[in-house]
């Protein structure tokens, strides 16, 4: 199997946030293959610089013993890293028994159907389930004493060529969250008719599963076409991993600080490399 053919079995549902996968018909024979494909799934998951609820398809598919051990690692560490929840469809008897053992052994719900709908619609539900509990957060941290508007959240520094960005605080809980921001911020380097340094404030920032598909594709937008270079402070553990491995599968620096004084004094170094 060459690579292409591996790329065309992994799609990404966007509106469900499924990725679905085809294992149909294929025979890991040795961890070689096994290996081979996962590094696919890997590459093709990192790009998007998200989680997503797994759909996969298990038919005719077989895994001979000397390939098992490395199905399994591979399995397990790409549902710890990336998974939202995992449906499997379609799986022989043999293969889901030896699924069936491993998730008695790993405690994991092996979440396997006969068929590709009645695994969608289980994922479907999951993530209904998942969103309301997300949604209950932003309500619950909503009904606080409202902060600054989203005008008084973009300075412009202008001697020192920043725009600062403070998004402390905020709760992103879906796409027209985030378009609101980026396109007041768009708007508002419109007016400024230049190109400007990012320093970026995250602290206690959330952005939450259905917003941040949409958080990459502006975030990437604005960057690329305004800033001079990106600097983000004070992000907790969450949004700090989630920027990282946006960062990495763009094969770009994350530029995350612990806090403004250090994000201040980053851009300095990097105005001074850029004037000499």
């Amino acid at each position: 199997m060459t690579e292409n053919i591996y790329a065309n079995r992994i799609k990404f549902l966007a509106d469900d946030q499924v990725m679905e996968v085809d294992f149909s018909e294929i025979t890991f024979d040795v961890s070689k293959s096994v290996n081979e494909f996962y590094d696919e799934i890997d590459r093709r998951i990192e790009a998007t610089g998200q989680k997503w609820f797994f759909l996969v398809k298990y038919l005719n598919c077989r895994i001979m013993t000397e390939a098992w051990i490395a199905f399994a690692y591979r399995g397990k560490k790409l549902n710890l890293a990336y998974s939202l929840g995992t449906a499997r469809y379609a799986a022989s008897e043999d293969t889901s028994e030896a699924i069936l053992e491993r998730s008695k052994e790993e405690q994991f719900d092996p979440n396997l159907f006969s068929t590709r709908g009645a695994a969608l619609t289980h994922l479907r539900a999951l993530r209904s389930e998942i969103r309301a509990a997300d949604y209950q957060t932003a309500i619950t941290k909503e009904s606080e004493p409202p902060g600054k508007s989203v005008d008084e959240r973009i300075t412009f520094h202008s001697d020192l060529e920043i725009m600062e960005v403070d998004f402390s605080n905020c709760v992103f809980a879906t796409s027209a969250d985030v378009n609101a921001f980026y396109d007041t911020i768009g708007a508002k380097i419109a007016e400024t008719n230049r190109d400007w340094y990012f320093m970026v404030n995250y602290e206690n920032t959330e952005i939450l599963p259905d917003a941040w598909y949409r958080w990459t594709v502006c975030s990437k937008r604005l960057n690329t076409a305004h800033s001079l270079g990106t600097v983000r402070f004070s992000a907790h553990e969450a949004t700090k991993e989630a920027i990282e491995n946006r960062a990495r599968a763009h094969a770009a620096d994350s530029n995350l600080v612990s806090s403004r004084d250090e994000a201040l004094a980053l851009i300095a170094e990097t105005r001074k490399a850029a004037a000499s």
